[in-house]
C-alpha cells in the first residue's frame, strides 16, 4: 500500500458548477415568459390551422406537424388577454403524453440561467397588473431591462380546456 505524505495539503475544495435551466423566452403581447426548453419540442412559423368544431374558443384548431395531428391553443384567455386575431409563432410543447401548440407573438432566444436567479412570486405579483396570472408562474427570471414569468405549463395545460 502507498502511503501519503502528511504535508499533502487537504485545504482542497471542490467547486460544482450551480444548477442552470434552459429556457426559451417569448413574448404574449407586452408581456415576457419561459418554458423550460426540456418541455419544448420546437418552435415553428405559422401555418395552416384547421378549425375544429365544437371546441371552446381558444382552441384554435390543429395542425399537420408532420404526419401529427397538433391541437394549437392561444392561452391568451387564461391571462385575461384579448384573443390574438394573428398568431406570430407556435410552441410544441409535449408534456407528459400531451403534445400541443402555444400561439405565442415572438420568441426572442434560449437561455441558461442559474436556479439560484430564479426568484419566488410576490404576493401581489397578479394584482399588481390587475389580473390573476400568477396561478401560472412558478417563478421569475430576472433579465437586464425586465423579467421573464416562468410558466407552469402542468397548470396552464390544467386551465386550457381542450374540449
Amino acid at each position: 500500500m502507498a502511503e501519503f505524505d502528511n504535508d499533502f495539503a487537504a485545504d482542497v475544495t471542490a467547486v460544482l458548477p450551480e444548477e442552470e435551466i434552459r429556457v426559451c423566452l417569448f413574448n404574449i403581447g407586452e408581456d415576457n415568459y419561459a418554458i423550460p426548453v426540456d418541455l419544448l419540442t420546437e418552435i415553428i412559423t405559422l401555418q395552416k390551422i384547421f378549425p375544429v368544431p365544437t371546441t371552446p374558443s381558444h382552441v384554435l384548431g390543429v395542425i399537420n406537424l408532420r404526419g401529427n395531428i397538433v391541437p394549437i391553443v392561444d392561452i391568451r384567455p387564461a391571462f385575461s388577454l384579448p384573443q390574438l386575431t394573428t398568431p406570430g409563432q407556435i410552441a410544441i410543447v409535449k408534456y407528459g403524453t400531451m403534445t400541443l401548440g402555444i400561439v405565442v407573438d415572438n420568441v426572442s432566444e434560449v437561455v441558461g440561467v442559474p436556479e439560484s436567479s430564479v426568484q419566488e412570486i410576490p404576493p401581489d405579483y397578479g394584482a399588481r397588473a390587475g389580473k390573476n396570472r400568477s396561478r401560472f408562474i412558478q417563478g421569475l427570471i430576472p433579465r437586464e431591462t425586465n423579467v421573464a414569468a416562468l410558466l407552469n405549463i402542468e397548470r396552464v395545460i390544467d386551465a386550457i380546456k381542450l374540449t
